[in-house]
């Protein structure tokens, strides 16, 4: 299955989880094409000042994989600056969110997986 970038559905969320901004996704794959193995596989872009809040996952984790700029993820309450190449996986009964501290926008790949 190919989504070229213009049959991608593209939202933009105000305060994304609790946190400061317009947070831009681009979904790359419903979760029903997906075949329910993820609930979210979508490139994130975080213009400077932006953040997604600390939220909880429960029956799901979630990836961040920084393509582009750095971004502070908050881990279970511990600060962590990412940078392109990195990644960090939020587990079942953890907390996690992000924010572009930075001055370039921060493109951030984020999939939600569920517990098995």
């Amino acid at each position: 299955m190919i989504h070229r970038f213009g049959e991608q559905y593209h939202r933009e969320k105000v305060g994304a989880q609790g946190g400061n901004g317009t947070t831009l996704f681009q979904d790359l794959f419903s979760p029903d094409e997906l075949g329910g193995r993820a609930e979210m596989l979508s490139c994130i872009t975080l213009m400077p000042g932006v953040s997604v809040g600390q939220h909880a996952h429960t029956e799901n984790g979630e990836v961040y994989y920084v393509l582009q700029g750095s971004v502070v993820v908050t881990e279970d309450g511990e600060e962590h600056r990412l940078t392109a190449g990195d990644a960090e996986f939020c587990a079942d009964g953890h907390t996690h969110g992000m924010e572009n501290r930075g001055a370039t926008p921060a493109i951030v790949l984020a999939c939600i997986v569920p517990n098995r």
